[in-house]
């Protein structure tokens, strides 16, 4: 492991538990991803003497929990990230990765959300985990804004295409899916949601129409929504800002594309958060 390469930029060390050879194998290429202005992941191994700030459980791995509690014993200001194929009903359980896939590798884009919000131990002046936890909670710091997604799109490709690139995003908390136009009015009626995507090309009514009832509802004048579609000529862009769309986002969805809209988005969610407050 190229820790000398790393030394002198942030790092977080993370040591995997329970977990086969080829799992961590994974594990280790996706942490070598780039991720600009991000932290930057290593797997370390618990049985040397290397301090460990993130202890990733497999706690569908019997062992494995007793691993844990002997590195916890020697290390307890580590941070446990718990990953099951079962929902945990561990209360102490803080961060936590479900359902565990292991072909999926957690869903790498999952998996780099939960860890990066887990506080760093890396800090010159080291906090207590407890008091950590509640400046993370507290609504009145920018990391601690959580916002709620509805993705309406009766492709299910589509819609995981989306939710893998949102659980990327540090600050989305919770997203939601509507495969028809009539769902996804019934959802927003009962639930306000921080921002929406809307396909264009559905069964039942079309996006152009669903975005135009969304946008009468009081709660709804402001949020952003991003039609997405494989249509993008100009008539089509005009028929969706008449209709009341925030901006267009073309599929299939390409990386660099979700990319630059993602920083827009969390201005314009940043800038809808503040006088609420």
């Amino acid at each position: 492991m190229a820790l000398n390469e790393l030394h002198n930029q942030p790092q977080v060390r993370v040591a995997p538990l329970g977990f086969e050879a080829s799992v961590v194998e994974k594990l280790e290429k996706i942490f070598q991803r780039d991720r600009l202005e991000q932290r930057i992941y290593i797997v370390v191994y618990p049985h040397t003497d290397e301090p460990v700030d993130i202890l990733l459980v497999n706690y569908d791995n019997p062992s494995a929990l007793g691993e844990k509690d002997t590195v916890v014993d020697h290390q307890p200001n580590v941070h446990i990230v718990a990953a099951s194929q079962g929902l945990l009903m561990d209360e102490s359980i803080v961060y936590s990765i479900h359902p565990y896939q292991v072909h999926g590798i957690l869903l790498a884009a999952r998996l780099l959300s939960v860890l990066d919000k887990v506080p760093d131990n890396s800090a010159s002046q080291p906090q207590n985990p407890i008091e950590t936890q509640k400046i993370t909670d507290s609504p009145s710091t920018e990391i601690a804004q959580s916002y709620s997604v509805l993705v309406v799109d009766d492709s299910i490709s589509i819609q995981k295409s989306l939710e893998l690139n949102l659980l990327a995003l540090q600050h989305i908390d919770q997203i939601d899916f509507a495969d028809s136009g009539e769902m996804a009015l019934e959802k927003v009626e009962a639930k306000q949601y921080d921002i929406i995507f809307l396909d264009v090309m559905m069964p039942g009514i079309d996006g152009y129409e669903t975005c135009t009832q969304i946008r009468k509802m009081s709660l709804y004048k402001k949020t952003p929504i991003v039609m997405v579609s494989a249509k993008c000529s100009p008539l089509d862009e005009v028929k969706g800002i008449v209709a009341g769309c925030t901006t267009y986002l073309t599929k299939p969805v390409q990386n660099e594309a979700f990319q630059k809209l993602s920083h827009r988005m969390m201005e314009w969610l940043a800038a809808k958060k503040v006088p609420q407050q």
